[in-house]
């Protein structure tokens, strides 16, 4: 393209970037030279940094929220359970970990300065939070290595406090039809032929039979519960306890989870045996037996040694002792496996001489079950002697061939080797006891057709009743505590110390523009080189002076100067005055 002298060029519209503008002031000695205007503002540094403040107290805040997720005597740990705990407990660690971060650099800076070899390197892996840069003391590289190791170990173990629970007290959404008692065995399933009387004795008595195995182990001096139902009130009495109604008990596991778990306290009625001690006056007492049994027949099964066998007379009805019955193990010459024994043959009285009395009879007790999602068991309960309705043991007693072949088994120990066991009477009281409820559960669809019985002593709503709901949770030991409160008690000592040692000339604005601006420029020429690599060859000290002198500007503001030098010694200064102002 020709050009031609004096023609204007023509430009095509190109839109250029905008830039910062800089300020020129003439200088006072040649109105005609200029100078930059600086952009720098002095400022004092702050006796105490509400910003900073508010960092520690939040970090608190956090630890009390913490605090409140895992304590198990709150409701919110119950809530969040295990899961949500985890979650919370991760985001409030993070939160607790930024404010730490926050108020770190500084006061590792001022240590540099005040104790340290006030290093260039150590300042930048400092501000850097870096481990690996070139020439970084030892002593910083692992003091920075902890407090980046710290959050990740800290996230890790609070996890490892599994095995805890919390819990509260609910009311749930269960309708009241629902939420019913009575008399029947857990939900079996469907109907099948171990549904009777027979496998509800064994399944209800198995846990007693189990704790009493051994006589090196003495019975329980106050109420013990066995099973699901089963309730030791004494070395003499026994209960066996109503319980949720299948429906219930299917409806409550149904709203259970994992390993959680309710608990339920409630007033039921109660089938309770009493070992009667009377039988040993009246016991010679042959007007007594022929008035009350005269040709009755003791059930008897062999006891399966030849000569002992276990035996079985029910008794009368009384309207303070409830059902009597005898049972014991005796010298039975006639009886070969199964049969039945006059009560006035050589036999019976053999009977007679060993029987023991039990009376059995309805009361209402109070019973605490632990139900998990796939079973239920008693944990506790008590009977308070007060008598409900007691028609159904005038129709419904034990069937003597069904209650003697479970008994042949669980009693037979006590025949001989353990005739002087402490457990003989609580095993037998237990024994009759599961045999008088199992009876009735077997037999309840016939009795609910009767009128003789009322609805409410096999169905009815407990009196009461209270529910506590408790969830797997994390395991609130004072371990987890003092790992919660670890970042906001060393965020708080940073706070503290930072403020203590006011006087070092590091504030929170302390970074490469703070050096830039107060270093000395006759030092820099030793960094040359690190300008794209950052690394230099030695460690080189940084000098921070302090000038408190007090120069007057047009706002006669008082400003004192920092000053920083490259391997240099600078004049020493007094550290920072407060409320002073340094540029």
């Amino acid at each position: 393209m020709p050009f031609f002298t004096g023609a204007k060029p023509q430009y095509s519209h190109v839109e250029t970037p905008q830039v910062a503008s800089i300020e020129l002031i003439p200088t006072p000695l040649d109105g005609n030279a200029f100078k930059v205007r600086p952009i720098g503002k002095p400022k004092s540094k702050p006796t105490l940094d509400i910003l900073d403040l508010c960092t520690v107290l939040g970090s608190f805040a956090c630890l009390a929220a913490s605090i409140c997720v895992v304590t198990p005597h709150l409701t919110l740990s119950w809530k969040l359970g295990f899961n949500g705990q985890i979650i919370a407990i991760g985001f409030l660690l993070s939160i607790m970990n930024l404010a730490l971060k926050t108020l770190q650099p500084r006061l590792f800076l001022i240590i540099e300065y005040r104790w340290g070899n006030s290093r260039l390197q150590n300042y930048d892996a400092i501000l850097r939070n870096a481990i690996s840069l070139s020439k970084t003391g030892v002593v910083w590289r692992l003091t920075l290595f902890f407090f980046t190791f710290l959050p990740l170990a800290l996230s890790i173990g609070y996890k490892r406090f599994t095995g805890g629970h919390s819990s509260a007290t609910i009311n749930p959404d269960i309708p009241s039809p629902l939420r019913r008692y009575g008399i029947a065995p857990p939900p079996l399933g469907d109907y099948n032929a171990m549904n009777n009387s027979v496998y509800y004795m064994i399944n209800s008595n198995v846990p007693f039979m189990t704790a009493s195995a051994s006589d090196a182990i003495q019975p329980p001096t106050q109420a013990t519960a066995y099973g699901y139902n089963t309730l030791l009130l004494d070395t003499q009495s026994a209960a066996l306890l109503d319980l949720p109604l299948p429906d219930y008990m299917s409806s409550i596991q149904a709203r259970l989870k994992g390993n959680d778990t309710w608990t339920i306290s409630a007033t039921v009625n109660a089938t309770v045996t009493r070992y009667n001690t009377s039988i040993d006056s009246f016991r010679d007492n042959q007007t007594y037996w022929q008035e009350n049994f005269g040709g009755s027949y003791v059930t008897a099964f062999e006891d399966f040694t030849g000569y002992l066998a276990i035996g079985y007379l029910p008794g009368v009805t009384t309207a303070d002792d409830g059902n009597s019955c005898f049972l014991c193990h005796f010298l039975a010459a006639d009886i070969y496996w199964v049969g039945s024994v006059n009560i006035s043959s050589s036999d019976g009285i053999s009977f007679k001489s060993a029987a023991r009395m039990f009376n059995t009879r309805r009361e209402r007790c109070s019973g605490v079950w632990s139900i998990n999602s796939t079973a239920v068991s008693l944990i506790g309960g008590s009977c308070n002697g007060t008598r409900t309705d007691q028609n159904i043991l005038q129709y419904q007693t034990p069937f003597p061939i069904d209650t003697l072949s479970v008994l042949v088994h669980s009693l037979f120990s006590y025949a001989e080797e353990r005739s002087n066991s402490s457990w003989l009477v609580p095993a037998f009281t237990t024994a009759v006891a599961s045999a008088y409820w199992a009876r009735f559960a077997y037999m309840l669809p016939g009795i609910m057709e009767t009128a003789w019985v009322p609805s409410s002593e096999y169905n009815y709503l407990a009196t009461d009743e209270l529910i506590i709901a408790t969830t797997a949770t994390l395991d609130a030991s004072w371990l987890l505590y003092l790992l919660l409160a670890m970042q906001p008690v060393f965020t708080a000592l940073m706070f503290i110390l930072a403020a203590i040692f006011y006087t070092s000339p590091i504030g929170k604005g302390f970074g490469m523009t703070a050096v830039l601006s107060g270093v000395n420029k006759n030092s820099l020429g030793l960094l040359s080189g690190a300008a794209l690599s950052g690394e230099l060859e030695r460690p080189v000290k940084l000098d921070i002076s302090v000038a408190n002198d007090i120069r007057s500007n047009e706002n006669t503001t008082q400003v004192g100067r920092i000053q920083y030098s490259i391997d240099g010694v600078s004049a020493e200064g007094e550290g920072l005055i407060k409320g002073e102002v340094y540029s």
